[in-house]
């Protein structure tokens, strides 16, 4: 499956069968564990789109204001990001939506966060969404591009406000990336956003395990790199 001249995984995904290294399949194997440098996203969208969210709730946390309040929104980002999810937003499913930063940044500020739950068909089309989604414009920032891949979602967010206020904030990297990891209440709050619909009651008692787990997993961390 993996090696296969035709159809293997690594001639499929290079296009080609000279551009990979096998022996990368094997190397540290039982010794470098991957899934400890695994990022978590905390919104349902494209990653692409976590800084200026996290950006928005932080300066909210500031200085408190929501959606009625907002003149307009500049996000100054990489070309990638520009390219990839800065486009401007038409109904078009439920994916595009999840793709679109101006669409995802009016979801946060008008419904509290941008999570499972706030996408379904008829989110796609909301016009509340849609008008707050055209105050929010994403610009390429010829700084930002320049530092690379590495930082291709880094974000400078400006914020007007009706009243003439101004805030602004600058988020790198993404909450849950390795470089600005979550805490421990923030995966398990995810957690149990996610599990409330189908756990119910038994939600506590899987959170107990999931935190038992997640404590072992960071010394685990802690230990291979002391």
């Amino acid at each position: 499956m993996l090696e296969s001249e035709y159809g293997g995984f690594c001639t499929t995904f290079s296009r080609s069968q000279d551009r990979f290294k096998l022996s990368e399949l094997t190397a540290g194997l039982g010794e470098v564990w991957q899934t400890l440098g695994v990022a978590l996203k905390f919104y349902s969208c494209v990653g692409s789109n976590h800084t200026t969210l996290d950006a928005l709730r932080q300066l909210q946390a500031e200085r408190p204001f929501g959606a009625k309040d907002v003149k307009r929104i500049v996000v100054h980002a990489s070309q990638v990001t520009l390219d990839h999810a800065g486009w401007k937003y038409r109904p078009a499913g439920i994916a595009s939506a999840q793709m679109n930063l101006s669409f995802c940044a009016a979801t946060l500020l008008l419904e509290g966060d941008c999570f499972v739950g706030q996408f379904d068909e008829k989110a796609v089309t909301d016009r509340r969404r849609m008008a707050l989604a055209g105050k929010v414009e994403v610009r390429a920032d010829p700084e930002i591009t320049a530092k690379g891949s590495k930082f291709r979602h880094a974000v400078r967010v400006e914020v007007e406000l009706t009243d003439g206020s101004r805030l602004e904030r600058t988020m790198e990297t993404p909450r849950g990336s390795e470089p600005n990891f979550a805490s421990e209440s923030q995966v398990v709050a995810k957690f149990e956003k996610l599990a409330s619909h189908a756990l119910g009651a038994r939600r506590s008692r899987c959170c107990a395990t999931r935190c038992w787990t997640w404590r072992s997993s960071r010394t685990l961390r802690a230990l291979r790199s002391s």
